[in-house]
Protein backbone atom coordinates (compact mmCIF):
# COMPACT_ATOMS: atom_id res chain seq x y z
CA UNK A 1 0.00 0.00 0.00
CA UNK A 2 1.23 3.47 -0.75
CA UNK A 3 -0.67 5.03 2.15
CA UNK A 4 -0.75 2.58 5.05
CA UNK A 5 -3.22 3.19 7.84
CA UNK A 6 -1.91 5.24 10.73
CA UNK A 7 -3.61 4.74 14.07
CA UNK A 8 -1.80 6.65 16.82
CA UNK A 9 0.06 9.16 14.68
CA UNK A 10 2.27 10.68 17.42
CA UNK A 11 5.42 8.64 18.05
CA UNK A 12 7.79 9.29 20.95
CA UNK A 13 11.37 9.28 19.69
CA UNK A 14 14.29 8.86 22.12
CA UNK A 15 17.90 9.34 21.05
CA UNK A 16 21.31 9.36 22.73
CA UNK A 17 23.44 12.32 21.68
CA UNK A 18 27.22 12.60 22.07
CA UNK A 19 29.21 15.82 22.48
CA UNK A 20 31.45 16.01 19.40
CA UNK A 21 34.14 17.94 21.29
CA UNK A 22 34.13 15.55 24.27
CA UNK A 23 32.73 12.16 23.31
CA UNK A 24 32.55 11.06 26.95
CA UNK A 25 29.58 13.45 27.38
CA UNK A 26 26.20 12.00 26.43
CA UNK A 27 22.61 13.02 26.94
CA UNK A 28 19.20 11.49 26.37
CA UNK A 29 17.06 13.56 24.01
CA UNK A 30 13.33 12.99 23.69
CA UNK A 31 11.39 14.15 20.67
CA UNK A 32 8.35 13.28 18.64
CA UNK A 33 7.58 12.09 15.12
CA UNK A 34 4.14 12.51 13.61
CA UNK A 35 3.20 9.78 11.16
CA UNK A 36 0.35 11.95 9.91
CA UNK A 37 2.94 14.41 8.59
CA UNK A 38 4.70 11.86 6.37
CA UNK A 39 5.37 13.06 2.84
CA UNK A 40 4.96 10.81 -0.18
CA UNK A 41 7.91 8.43 -0.36
CA UNK A 42 8.68 8.56 3.36
CA UNK A 43 8.49 5.89 6.05
CA UNK A 44 9.18 5.61 9.77
CA UNK A 45 11.27 2.71 11.03
CA UNK A 46 11.17 1.56 14.65
CA UNK A 47 14.61 0.43 15.82
CA UNK A 48 14.01 -3.04 17.28
CA UNK A 49 17.55 -3.93 18.39
CA UNK A 50 21.14 -3.14 17.55
CA UNK A 51 24.65 -4.36 18.27
CA UNK A 52 27.41 -2.47 20.03
CA UNK A 53 31.17 -3.00 20.03
CA UNK A 54 34.49 -1.16 19.79
CA UNK A 55 33.51 -0.44 16.19
CA UNK A 56 30.88 2.03 17.40
CA UNK A 57 33.49 3.71 19.56
CA UNK A 58 35.60 4.12 16.43
CA UNK A 59 32.62 5.86 14.80
CA UNK A 60 32.58 8.38 17.66
CA UNK A 61 36.36 8.85 17.79
CA UNK A 62 36.58 9.47 14.02
CA UNK A 63 33.14 11.06 13.70
CA UNK A 64 34.42 14.36 12.32
CA UNK A 65 37.31 13.03 10.25
CA UNK A 66 35.42 10.15 8.63
CA UNK A 67 32.00 11.82 8.42
CA UNK A 68 30.09 9.54 10.80
CA UNK A 69 28.30 12.49 12.42
CA UNK A 70 26.71 13.28 9.06
CA UNK A 71 24.44 10.26 8.80
CA UNK A 72 21.99 11.27 11.53
CA UNK A 73 22.60 14.98 12.25
CA UNK A 74 21.72 16.31 15.71
CA UNK A 75 23.13 19.85 15.94
CA UNK A 76 26.47 21.63 15.62
CA UNK A 77 27.69 20.62 19.08
CA UNK A 78 26.13 17.17 19.39
CA UNK A 79 26.15 14.08 17.20
CA UNK A 80 24.51 10.66 17.13
CA UNK A 81 26.64 7.52 16.97
CA UNK A 82 25.48 5.19 14.18
CA UNK A 83 24.64 1.57 14.96
CA UNK A 84 23.79 -1.50 12.89
CA UNK A 85 20.43 -2.99 13.73
CA UNK A 86 17.05 -4.38 12.83
CA UNK A 87 14.08 -2.09 12.31
CA UNK A 88 10.40 -2.49 11.51
CA UNK A 89 8.40 -0.24 9.19
CA UNK A 90 5.63 1.21 11.39
CA UNK A 91 4.30 3.93 9.06
CA UNK A 92 4.75 4.41 5.34
CA UNK A 93 3.76 6.49 2.36
CA UNK A 94 5.82 4.49 -0.13
CA UNK A 95 4.43 1.51 -2.08
CA UNK A 96 7.61 -0.56 -1.58
CA UNK A 97 7.88 -0.06 2.20
CA UNK A 98 5.15 -2.14 3.79
CA UNK A 99 4.11 -1.64 7.41
CA UNK A 100 5.35 -4.62 9.44
CA UNK A 101 8.36 -5.34 7.23
CA UNK A 102 11.65 -5.97 9.05
CA UNK A 103 14.89 -4.55 7.62
CA UNK A 104 18.57 -4.59 8.54
CA UNK A 105 20.74 -1.50 8.21
CA UNK A 106 22.37 1.61 9.65
CA UNK A 107 20.41 3.42 12.36
CA UNK A 108 20.90 6.26 14.84
CA UNK A 109 21.36 5.29 18.47
CA UNK A 110 17.69 5.87 19.12
CA UNK A 111 14.21 4.43 18.89
CA UNK A 112 13.05 5.57 15.43
CA UNK A 113 14.27 6.79 12.05
CA UNK A 114 12.46 8.79 9.36
CA UNK A 115 13.63 7.73 5.89
CA UNK A 116 13.06 8.86 2.32
CA UNK A 117 12.67 5.55 0.51
CA UNK A 118 14.63 5.42 -2.74
CA UNK A 119 15.84 2.79 -5.25
CA UNK A 120 13.48 0.20 -3.81
CA UNK A 121 13.91 -3.37 -5.08
CA UNK A 122 12.69 -6.75 -3.90
CA UNK A 123 15.89 -7.08 -1.86
CA UNK A 124 16.37 -3.64 -0.30
CA UNK A 125 15.78 0.08 -0.41
CA UNK A 126 17.94 3.16 0.17
CA UNK A 127 17.42 6.24 2.34
CA UNK A 128 18.11 9.54 0.57
CA UNK A 129 16.83 11.87 3.29
CA UNK A 130 18.19 15.37 2.47
CA UNK A 131 19.61 15.85 5.98
CA UNK A 132 21.59 12.62 5.72
CA UNK A 133 25.17 13.31 4.65
CA UNK A 134 26.56 9.93 3.64
CA UNK A 135 30.12 8.88 2.90
CA UNK A 136 29.05 5.76 1.00
CA UNK A 137 25.82 4.16 -0.29
CA UNK A 138 26.82 1.01 1.64
CA UNK A 139 25.56 2.80 4.76
CA UNK A 140 22.28 3.94 3.17
CA UNK A 141 20.99 0.51 2.16
CA UNK A 142 18.28 -1.30 4.15
CA UNK A 143 18.06 -5.03 3.49
CA UNK A 144 14.66 -6.72 3.58
CA UNK A 145 15.16 -9.56 6.03
CA UNK A 146 12.55 -11.74 4.30
CA UNK A 147 14.73 -11.67 1.17
CA UNK A 148 18.13 -11.84 2.88
CA UNK A 149 19.82 -15.28 2.59
CA UNK A 150 22.02 -14.52 5.61
CA UNK A 151 19.07 -13.70 7.88
CA UNK A 152 17.89 -16.22 10.47
CA UNK A 153 15.76 -15.07 13.36
CA UNK A 154 17.61 -17.26 15.85
CA UNK A 155 20.96 -15.74 14.84
CA UNK A 156 19.96 -12.06 15.05
CA UNK A 157 22.49 -11.36 17.80
CA UNK A 158 25.34 -12.64 15.62
CA UNK A 159 24.21 -10.64 12.61
CA UNK A 160 23.83 -7.45 14.68
CA UNK A 161 27.33 -7.65 16.05
CA UNK A 162 29.39 -9.37 13.42
CA UNK A 163 27.85 -8.60 10.06
CA UNK A 164 28.98 -4.97 9.70
CA UNK A 165 32.37 -5.77 11.20
CA UNK A 166 32.86 -8.93 9.22
CA UNK A 167 32.15 -7.07 6.00
CA UNK A 168 35.24 -4.99 6.78
CA UNK A 169 37.12 -8.17 7.74
CA UNK A 170 36.09 -9.75 4.43
CA UNK A 171 37.14 -6.92 2.13
CA UNK A 172 40.30 -6.24 4.15
CA UNK A 173 41.39 -9.86 3.72
CA UNK A 174 40.61 -9.48 0.02
CA UNK A 175 42.71 -6.30 -0.09
CA UNK A 176 45.63 -8.13 1.54
CA UNK A 177 45.31 -10.99 -0.92
CA UNK A 178 45.30 -8.54 -3.80
CA UNK A 179 48.44 -6.64 -2.78
CA UNK A 180 50.62 -8.87 -0.59
CA UNK A 181 53.82 -10.31 -2.06
CA UNK A 182 55.77 -13.45 -1.19
CA UNK A 183 58.39 -11.24 0.47
CA UNK A 184 55.94 -10.69 3.35
CA UNK A 185 56.38 -13.30 6.08
CA UNK A 186 54.38 -11.63 8.88
CA UNK A 187 50.98 -9.94 8.95
CA UNK A 188 50.50 -8.11 12.25
CA UNK A 189 47.05 -7.13 13.53
CA UNK A 190 46.78 -4.66 16.42
CA UNK A 191 43.81 -4.75 18.82
CA UNK A 192 43.75 -8.46 18.02
CA UNK A 193 40.84 -9.17 20.39
CA UNK A 194 38.52 -6.84 18.44
CA UNK A 195 35.89 -8.52 16.27
CA UNK A 196 36.99 -6.93 13.00
CA UNK A 197 40.60 -7.94 13.63
CA UNK A 198 40.01 -11.58 14.48
CA UNK A 199 37.41 -11.91 11.72
CA UNK A 200 40.06 -10.76 9.25
CA UNK A 201 42.67 -13.00 10.90
CA UNK A 202 40.40 -16.03 10.43
CA UNK A 203 40.20 -15.31 6.70
CA UNK A 204 43.94 -14.61 6.41
CA UNK A 205 44.55 -18.04 7.95
CA UNK A 206 41.89 -19.69 5.79
CA UNK A 207 43.34 -18.30 2.56
CA UNK A 208 47.00 -18.63 3.52
CA UNK A 209 47.67 -21.85 1.61
CA UNK A 210 46.12 -20.64 -1.64
CA UNK A 211 48.26 -17.49 -1.39
CA UNK A 212 51.43 -19.53 -1.13
CA UNK A 213 51.63 -19.99 2.64
CA UNK A 214 54.46 -17.47 2.97
CA UNK A 215 53.09 -15.39 5.87
CA UNK A 216 52.23 -15.91 9.53
CA UNK A 217 49.25 -14.14 11.11
CA UNK A 218 50.25 -12.51 14.41
CA UNK A 219 47.90 -10.71 16.77
CA UNK A 220 49.04 -7.91 19.08
CA UNK A 221 46.94 -7.29 22.18
CA UNK A 222 47.01 -6.33 25.85
CA UNK A 223 48.07 -8.73 28.59
CA UNK A 224 44.46 -8.81 29.80
CA UNK A 225 43.17 -10.01 26.42
CA UNK A 226 45.97 -12.38 25.39
CA UNK A 227 44.47 -15.65 26.66
CA UNK A 228 41.04 -14.79 25.27
CA UNK A 229 42.48 -13.89 21.87
CA UNK A 230 44.42 -17.17 21.78
CA UNK A 231 41.22 -19.08 22.60
CA UNK A 232 39.59 -17.81 19.39
CA UNK A 233 42.20 -19.78 17.39
CA UNK A 234 42.29 -17.17 14.62
CA UNK A 235 46.04 -16.43 14.74
CA UNK A 236 49.31 -18.30 14.31
CA UNK A 237 50.62 -16.42 17.32
CA UNK A 238 49.45 -13.76 19.79
CA UNK A 239 51.88 -11.32 21.43
CA UNK A 240 51.41 -8.73 24.14
CA UNK A 241 52.18 -5.17 23.09
CA UNK A 242 55.20 -5.12 25.38
CA UNK A 243 56.69 -8.08 23.53
CA UNK A 244 56.82 -6.64 20.02
CA UNK A 245 60.58 -7.20 19.97
CA UNK A 246 59.73 -10.90 19.49
CA UNK A 247 58.28 -10.18 16.03
CA UNK A 248 60.20 -12.11 13.38
CA UNK A 249 62.24 -10.00 10.99
CA UNK A 250 63.18 -12.82 8.62
CA UNK A 251 61.10 -11.19 5.90
CA UNK A 252 58.89 -8.16 5.36
CA UNK A 253 55.90 -7.33 7.56
CA UNK A 254 52.50 -5.75 7.11
CA UNK A 255 50.67 -3.97 9.94
CA UNK A 256 46.87 -3.92 9.93
CA UNK A 257 46.02 -1.35 12.60
CA UNK A 258 42.67 -1.47 14.38
CA UNK A 259 43.80 0.33 17.55
CA UNK A 260 44.82 3.80 16.36
CA UNK A 261 47.59 4.01 18.97
CA UNK A 262 50.18 6.27 17.33
CA UNK A 263 52.94 5.47 19.83
CA UNK A 264 52.57 1.74 19.16
CA UNK A 265 52.72 2.35 15.41
CA UNK A 266 55.82 4.53 15.76
CA UNK A 267 57.43 1.81 17.87
CA UNK A 268 56.64 -0.77 15.18
CA UNK A 269 58.08 1.52 12.50
CA UNK A 270 61.29 1.95 14.51
CA UNK A 271 61.53 -1.77 15.25
CA UNK A 272 60.87 -3.06 11.75
CA UNK A 273 62.44 -0.26 9.72
CA UNK A 274 62.70 -1.17 6.04
CA UNK A 275 61.15 -4.58 6.80
CA UNK A 276 57.78 -2.85 7.32
CA UNK A 277 56.44 -2.81 3.78
CA UNK A 278 52.90 -1.60 4.47
CA UNK A 279 50.81 -0.05 7.26
CA UNK A 280 47.04 -0.02 6.87
CA UNK A 281 44.84 2.03 9.22
CA UNK A 282 41.37 0.56 9.79
CA UNK A 283 40.06 1.68 13.18
CA UNK A 284 40.67 3.41 16.49
CA UNK A 285 39.64 1.07 19.32
CA UNK A 286 42.24 2.51 21.72
CA UNK A 287 40.36 5.63 22.83
CA UNK A 288 42.77 6.59 25.61
CA UNK A 289 45.66 6.85 23.16
CA UNK A 290 43.79 9.45 21.09
CA UNK A 291 44.69 12.16 23.61
CA UNK A 292 48.38 11.24 23.32
CA UNK A 293 49.71 12.20 19.90
CA UNK A 294 53.50 11.84 20.01
CA UNK A 295 55.63 13.50 17.37
CA UNK A 296 56.63 11.42 14.39
CA UNK A 297 55.18 10.59 11.01
CA UNK A 298 53.25 7.43 10.22
CA UNK A 299 53.87 5.93 6.80
CA UNK A 300 50.62 4.19 6.06
CA UNK A 301 47.32 4.35 4.25
CA UNK A 302 43.71 4.62 5.41
CA UNK A 303 41.51 1.65 4.54
CA UNK A 304 37.89 2.59 3.84
CA UNK A 305 35.93 -0.63 3.45
CA UNK A 306 33.14 0.76 1.21
CA UNK A 307 35.72 1.59 -1.48
CA UNK A 308 36.81 -2.06 -1.65
CA UNK A 309 33.16 -3.18 -1.55
CA UNK A 310 32.36 -0.92 -4.51
CA UNK A 311 35.41 -2.09 -6.46
CA UNK A 312 34.66 -5.79 -5.99
CA UNK A 313 30.93 -5.37 -6.57
CA UNK A 314 31.70 -3.85 -9.95
CA UNK A 315 34.21 -6.60 -10.78
CA UNK A 316 32.34 -9.61 -9.39
CA UNK A 317 28.73 -8.28 -9.76
CA UNK A 318 26.52 -7.82 -6.71
CA UNK A 319 25.46 -11.48 -6.81
CA UNK A 320 29.05 -12.68 -7.04
CA UNK A 321 30.12 -10.45 -4.18
CA UNK A 322 27.26 -11.64 -1.96
CA UNK A 323 28.04 -15.27 -2.74
CA UNK A 324 31.71 -14.92 -1.77
CA UNK A 325 30.78 -12.97 1.34
CA UNK A 326 28.24 -15.63 2.37
CA UNK A 327 30.88 -18.37 2.03
CA UNK A 328 33.33 -16.40 4.18
CA UNK A 329 30.65 -15.59 6.77
CA UNK A 330 29.62 -19.26 6.97
CA UNK A 331 33.21 -20.30 7.66
CA UNK A 332 33.71 -17.67 10.36
CA UNK A 333 30.31 -18.26 11.97
CA UNK A 334 31.01 -22.00 12.27
CA UNK A 335 34.49 -21.34 13.68
CA UNK A 336 33.22 -19.01 16.43
CA UNK A 337 30.29 -21.09 17.68
CA UNK A 338 30.56 -21.77 21.41
CA UNK A 339 33.27 -19.16 21.94
CA UNK A 340 31.02 -16.12 22.58
CA UNK A 341 28.07 -15.35 24.91
CA UNK A 342 25.10 -13.13 24.00
CA UNK A 343 24.17 -10.44 26.57
CA UNK A 344 21.08 -8.19 26.40
CA UNK A 345 20.92 -4.54 27.51
CA UNK A 346 17.65 -2.63 27.74
CA UNK A 347 16.89 1.05 28.22
CA UNK A 348 18.61 4.35 27.48
CA UNK A 349 20.60 4.36 30.72
CA UNK A 350 21.95 0.84 30.19
CA UNK A 351 22.94 1.82 26.65
CA UNK A 352 24.76 4.93 27.91
CA UNK A 353 26.56 2.84 30.53
CA UNK A 354 27.72 0.36 27.90
CA UNK A 355 28.91 3.24 25.70
CA UNK A 356 31.03 4.51 28.63
CA UNK A 357 32.50 1.02 29.03
CA UNK A 358 33.43 1.14 25.37
CA UNK A 359 35.18 4.49 25.83
CA UNK A 360 37.08 3.11 28.82
CA UNK A 361 38.14 0.07 26.80
CA UNK A 362 36.45 -2.31 29.24
CA UNK A 363 33.92 -4.02 26.97
CA UNK A 364 33.89 -7.77 27.59
CA UNK A 365 35.28 -9.34 24.42
CA UNK A 366 33.80 -12.71 25.38
CA UNK A 367 30.33 -11.23 24.88
CA UNK A 368 28.27 -9.87 22.03
CA UNK A 369 25.78 -7.19 22.95
CA UNK A 370 22.15 -6.83 21.92
CA UNK A 371 20.71 -3.41 22.81
CA UNK A 372 17.09 -2.29 22.89
CA UNK A 373 15.43 0.89 24.10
Amino acid sequence: MSDNKLNDTKINNTQIWVNKADISQTKIVKGELDAAQLQDGQAILKVDSFGFSANNISYAVTGEKMGYWGFFPADEQWGIVPVWGFGTVIASKHPRAEVGEVVYGYFPMGTHLLVNVDKATDVSFFDNHPQRVSSSPVYDNYLRCAQDPAYQEDSQAWLLNYRPLFMTSFVLDDFVGEHITDKVTTVLLTSASSKTAYGCAHLLMKHKAQRGGHYRVVGLTSAANKALTESFACYDDVLEYKDIDQISQDGESWVLDFAGNKQLLLDLQDLLGDKLSREVFIGATDVKSQTNKPKGKLHGQLFFAPHQVKKRTEEWTREGFNERYAQAWGSFNAHMQGKIEVVDYQGAQAIQDLYQQGLAGTLNNEEINVLTF
